[in-house]
């Protein structure tokens, strides 16, 4: 089933006084399944960081639209997509957006606090997530007196505790060590394994290795794609590195 469509998007930027036009993106269309982990690679100004975006419905199409369980996101009033955003997506970001003035337990519930869900449905829903992910321990204290990695369970906490249809990820290990990118990448490895559908941006060969199909972004265009199929995921990552390579000497590849 076809959570995600995304069609035809073009953006286009006007630049200071608009002298010119910037085409950021150029007719990109791409469709994800519900329970797909898929991520996107491309060289910094490829677009793929203002794709996420259009797809996170905080920023719009200059043409293109973009669907997610066939509703149209051009159809959303701009008073209704916060709270669509909010009901509908998770954000997972590279430097976390914790609020440093709350306790990870506060920082995590804030959605459903916006919800207005009661306290008994978010200690019920805490509870096995804060374990799962190893943070039982840490929910009293504040982003600042835990690690990088901790901070990035809370996050990734913050973002699944509402069930979100779609899971975006900008970069989330970008700011890590190699153990706590490798323990939050099986954190994603898990959260695939149990239905929920992830759309990652990452620069990392090694995080996409993860994934399930790698689409791969050159000057504002889909240039290829990558499935991972029956492929364990050393292979997997040998091939994505192929990829890029040829991304980067602009030949064409078709696996």
């Amino acid at each position: 089933m076809k959570l995600l469509q995304v069609n035809h998007i073009k953006k286009v930027y006007n630049t200071r006084l608009g002298a010119r036009q910037c085409v950021a993106l150029e007719d990109v269309g791409f469709s994800v399944d519900q329970g797909e982990f898929v991520a996107i690679m491309g060289a910094s100004g490829s677009g793929k960081t203002t794709l996420l975006n259009i797809i996170a419905s905080l920023d719009k199409p200059t043409s293109g639209d973009v669907c997610l369980e066939n509703r149209s996101f051009s159809a959303i009033p701009d008073r209704e997509l916060s709270a669509f955003r909010r009901d509908n997506l998770g954000f997972v970001f590279q430097d976390f957006n914790l609020l440093d003035t709350f306790t990870l337990r506060d920082n995590i519930l804030l959605p459903l606090v916006l919800q207005k869900k009661p306290l008994s449905e978010m200690e019920k829903r805490l509870k096995p997530l804060a374990q799962s992910l190893g943070l039982s321990e840490l929910l009293d204290k504040y982003p600042y007196e835990v690690s990088g990695g901790e901070k990035q369970r809370a996050a990734v906490s913050r973002a699944v505790i509402t069930n979100p249809l779609l899971l975006l990820a900008d970069e989330p290990t970008g700011a890590l060590d190699s153990r706590s990118s490798t323990a939050l990448l099986e954190i994603f490895e898990g959260l695939h394994a149990q239905g929920q559908t992830i759309l990652m941006v990452t620069h990392s060969s090694m995080a996409a290795s993860y994934a399930s199909r790698v689409l791969f972004i050159k000057d504002g265009g889909l240039f290829s794609q990558l499935y991972r199929g029956d492929m364990a995921r050393r292979e997997f990552f040998d091939r994505i590195v192929s990829n890029l390579s040829v991304l980067s000497d602009g030949g064409v590849d078709i696996g």
